[in-house]
């Protein structure tokens, strides 16, 4: 039984010396160990290696800098199928590929010089959230602090943190000064803190600082202007949500081919003369899985698209396309979810072992959704919008 899913056709014009044509020679090996990587809560060092030759940790980089600069859609297309050979490596490769958008605002000739200034094939992991506290020093601030979920089971090259200006006087809407700082892995103590329900390889782990000085030109702040030339930084701030929703969508379509390998040898308890798929009732329920994941793989595209061509074009995209793309991920999360729980159903009690994929993908999937990016209120904004409420808090 052959799944309705499948690449775009633009990608399917993919060239094999493409970041999308070189990782696809290393999926079989992805999908085969799997489970292994599940049981060592480590994505294995050989696939880490060979992603990273292939390119996908620097393919959102700007080209000028030693990157692939793929746009946004191509990007998540590469996760997507990542994702449908593994969740955790899927998740791996979106986090470390897309966190390098939250250092766009560190000086120029910092990015340039000091970090690219061998090129792009760095590794990154790190934590956004403004969990540090810093006092400011002569020539930059001391920081301390402990952050969560820096994900990626791989040693870096850099680290990010955002941190908290402490004594510093507070921005015109009353949230604290709030920056974003690149240090080195041996500034930080990583703490073996991830043991999760799902994407178990990701090593989405804590880690801390005490008292490290960081230059001041090794920072900037948490929402700033862009210094990385290439358009995907122009967006607004938050323009990952599509990677996160690779992984999903990534992940369904590879619950979705899981589940018709066994549609076509699972035989009912009760009715062993024919195996599921013959089903009707169970083809009319798969056939609108497909469509519904189909529609997702639509929407991400598509919003996704939108919004970068206005950053090709050097603007900025309208509030309605800008809502409509990040609302999507609120959707695609939520609608991920209730998928997969539908699939699991239609499993019956063979999804429910762990020598089944389908449950690793159903934890995977139910871990992604927990993300702020699908968090419940992102729908509001474009609901404002489309309302004539375009002044929303």
């Amino acid at each position: 039984m052959t799944t309705l899913l499948q690449p775009t056709p633009s990608h399917d014009r993919t060239t094999d010396d493409s970041v999308l044509g070189r990782v696809r020679a290393h999926l079989p090996e992805i999908a085969a160990r799997s489970a292994q990587a599940e049981a060592a809560r480590a994505v294995p060092t050989e696939i880490i290696t060979a992603l990273r030759e292939a390119g996908v940790f620097r393919m959102s980089l700007p080209r000028v800098w030693g990157g692939e600069q793929l746009q946004l859609a191509e990007s998540a297309q590469v996760i997507r199928e990542i994702s449908r050979a593994d969740g955790s490596t899927g998740w791996t490769v979106q986090a470390a590929s897309m966190a390098w958008f939250f250092v766009r605002s560190l000086p120029r000739e910092t990015l340039e010089k000091e970090v690219f200034g061998h090129g792009g094939d760095l590794m990154l992991r790190g934590a956004i959230a403004p969990k540090g506290k810093a006092t400011p020093v002569e020539g930059g601030y001391r920081i301390t602090g402990r952050w969560p979920l820096a994900s990626g089971s791989f040693t870096p090259d850099w680290i990010l943190a955002g941190f908290v200006v402490e004594s510093a006087p507070p921005l015109p809407d009353g949230r604290p000064q709030m920056r974003v700082a690149l240090v080195r892995p041996e500034q930080v103590t990583f703490l073996d803190t991830w043991d999760a329900v799902g994407l178990r390889a990701t090593q989405s782990t804590d880690f801390t600082m005490d008292d490290v000085f960081v230059p001041e030109h090794f920072t900037g702040p948490l929402v700033g202007g862009n210094n990385i030339p290439a358009p995907f930084y122009h967006l607004p701030y938050t323009a990952t949500g599509a990677s996160h929703d690779a992984v999903i969508i990534g992940s369904l379509e590879g619950a979705l081919g899981d589940l018709a390998e066994l549609a076509a040898t699972k035989r009912p308890a009760f009715n062993p003369g024919v195996v599921i798929g013959e089903d009707p009732v169970f083809q009319e329920k798969f056939a609108d899985l497909h469509l519904r994941t189909a529609a997702l793989a639509a929407l991400m595209e598509q919003t996704g698209r939108t919004v970068m061509e206005r950053a090709l074009a050097g603007e900025q995209p309208t509030p309605t396309e800008w809502f409509s793309y990040t609302g999507g991920h609120q959707h695609i999360h939520h609608e991920g979810v209730r998928i997969l729980n539908e699939i699991m159903t239609l499993s019956g009690s063979a999804g429910l072992y762990n020598s089944s994929p389908l449950q690793r993908r159903w934890r995977d999937v139910r871990c992604v959704s927990q993300h702020v990016a699908g968090n419940n209120g992102s729908l509001r904004r474009p609901g404002a919008v489309l309302s004539g409420q375009e002044d929303v808090r």
